[in-house]
């Protein structure tokens, strides 16, 4: 009889020189080939930010996690963005990923990464490791000449068109319309640069920035593209227009930024990606159907150290909830805690009282981002309390004035 001794596993850091094998590994599993920027694994990222899986001290699985800072609901909150996340094809189906995936959360924990957020290839693969659907998108495809507002404010200000080199600008806005809301991460040039301002293909045109000001301040920006149709749309109108970005704060702004890349009179097509799911331009539009909107999943986010996490997020309401946490990869997190809110603040502790509610750490996740209220996660079967009048408590507690939303790629 003929045995096979089990193969040795190991999981650490890569070490540098194993980083091209790391990008290859990446690059296999994911098909991200020439993608370039921040789909490039080996761009930026450090050998001591990678978590790899080993099978007889050959690399088999990729996991790493950029450092990030995150908005939440308001508040600035530390974060581990998951990328580069991939095994091999003929090493699949041996728990090399939730080796990686439980290392990290302990590891999270002590660089005080109270939040692990990411893209997901397939949402079924993460969902079974805590992290929530928080933040949806929606995708327009819209012929420039259906952008017509209805009962919408009139812009008093003007667009001005301009390129990167205004930067500070952007950044400045971008900051103003991020600071309440969830999800939008704190940019570096680097996420700037390899992100929303990078052409990919220079040669084709740049990425153009249009400026919205009113009384010489400026209040939003648009980032878009133009570029040649494929030759099957109108004869004489066939450019595409790609919106990647537009953040504006006020009404005016918006109108006005939508107004300007819609002007554009050889493009018979208009695409806006990933816009916001609360994104008002449905709302807003004569005709909204024309804007042939598609919703899908977009980023992810998981609890990973519960005390932090809530202590940190500012709360709609004063109010105190006791519940019961359920987690099986994070046991730190298990057990009885009390929040208790004052409106602003909020201070989470290890209780002995008798839970209001039980929820996991995916449920949890969904409910703190603002992304799902307690009401419908009771609904859903997410959440189950033996006091439903209770859950209006939490719906005021964990309200927040926007939808979750992350614009950038990692």
């Amino acid at each position: 009889m003929t045995t096979t001794s089990a193969a040795k596993i190991e999981v650490r850091p890569i070490n540098p020189e194993e980083l091209e094998e790391f990008g290859f590994v990446t690059h296999t599993t994911l098909a991200t080939h020439g993608n370039g920027g921040f789909n490039d694994p080996m761009k930026d990222l450090r050998p001591e930010w990678t978590l790899c899986v080993f099978e007889d001290g050959a690399l088999v699985t990729t996991f790493a996690a950029w450092p990030f800072s995150m908005r939440w609901n308001g508040e600035r909150i530390h974060v581990a963005g998951v990328t580069s996340v991939g095994t091999l094809p003929h090493k699949r189906r041996r728990g090399h990923l939730t080796r990686a995936m439980t290392t990290a959360f302990g590891n999270y924990r002590d660089a005080q990464q109270p939040i692990a957020i990411l893209h997901a290839s397939q949402a079924a693969i993460y969902q079974r490791y805590g992290y929530a659907i928080i933040a949806p998108v929606q995708d327009y495809r819209v012929d420039p000449r259906e952008i017509n507002f209805l009962g919408a404010p009139q812009p008093r200000g003007t667009v001005r068109l301009t390129d990167a080199s205004e930067l500070d600008v952007l950044k400045s806005l971008y900051r103003a319309y991020a600071d309440p809301r969830t999800g939008l991460l704190h940019r570096g040039d680097a996420l700037w640069e390899g992100g929303v301002l990078d052409a990919h293909d220079k040669q084709a045109g740049p990425v153009y920035v249009a400026i919205y000001e009113e009384d010489g301040e400026p209040q939003g920006y648009a980032l878009y593209l133009t570029r040649p149709g494929d030759g099957t749309g109108v004869a004489d109108r066939n450019h595409v227009v790609t919106l990647r970005e537009l953040h504006a704060l006020t009404p005016s702004a918006y109108v006005a930024l939508w107004q300007h890349v819609a002007a554009h009179d050889l493009a018979d097509t208009l695409i806006r990606k990933s816009a916001p799911i609360d994104d008002p331009l449905f709302h807003m539009l004569l005709e909204p159907r024309r804007l042939h909107a598609t919703v899908h999943d977009n980023i992810l986010l998981r609890i990973v150290d519960v005390a932090p996490a809530l202590s940190t997020r500012p709360y709609a309401e004063s109010g105190s909830v006791t519940f019961e946490l359920i987690d099986d990869r994070c046991e730190w997190n298990r057990g009885a805690w009390t929040l208790d809110a004052d409106g602003q603040r909020g201070e989470l502790t290890r209780s002995t009282a008798a839970p209001h509610f039980t929820l996991d750490a995916r449920a949890l996740s969904a409910l703190a981002s603002g992304a799902r209220s307690a009401t419908d996660l009771y609904r859903q079967g997410g959440l189950d309390t033996s006091q439903p009048e209770s859950l209006r408590t939490w719906d005021r507690l964990f309200h927040t004035a926007y939808q979750p939303h992350c614009p950038d790629l990692f």
